[in-house]
């Protein structure tokens, strides 16, 4: 006996409208936790390199390029900066010391932590603010959501734990 999944029947207005909702949450939210925490702003490229290394520490230049699609000339350029602000370190590759490998500093690492707190306790306020029913729903929604923001690593391949970049499901 084989269990199939019912799939939703959704209209061009549902996908949308959902479509909307995200794009409009994630530009709203994206500098959120830098203003709360009181920290300079980064531009999106160096929010971007900060983000893919945190998500896969010891990746490398190559590897944040293939991640995000950009040249490695630009993330180059980008570590760069990153490094001189010190909040990447870069480590010499033990098995190619021509290859360097990167991660978070401390600062970097501090800075994280406050953003995360500025937005817990927003987003406990703000779900104390709403109905059991309301709640139930947000939670519930949580895997969908983090689901769906697995959408550029699965056009771009996911950085595994060595830093090496594959077309893996593994989240």
């Amino acid at each position: 006996m084989s269990c199939v999944t019912e799939r939703a029947n959704l209209s061009d207005g549902d996908v949308h409208n959902v479509a909307a909702t995200l794009r409009g949450l994630v530009w709203s939210l994206r500098r959120f936790g830098e203003r709360q925490s009181g920290l300079v702003p980064l531009p999106n490229s160096e929010f971007e390199v900060l983000r893919t290394v945190a998500e896969s520490p010891g990746c490398t230049v190559s590897d944040i390029a293939r991640h995000l699609g950009l040249q490695a000339s630009n993330v180059s350029t980008t570590v760069r900066n990153l490094m001189k602000r010190g909040l990447l370190v870069r480590e010499v590759d033990p098995s190619d010391r021509r290859s360097g490998r990167l991660r978070l500093s401390s600062e970097a690492q501090r800075h994280s932590a406050l953003i995360e707190d500025a937005w817990e306790r927003a987003i406990n306020t703000q779900l104390r603010l709403m109905s059991a029913d309301e709640v139930s729903t947000i939670v519930a929604a949580a895997p969908l959501l983090r689901r769906l923001s697995g959408m550029a690593e699965d056009s771009y391949g996911v950085i595994g734990s060595a830093g090496r970049n594959s077309k893996s499901n593994a989240r």
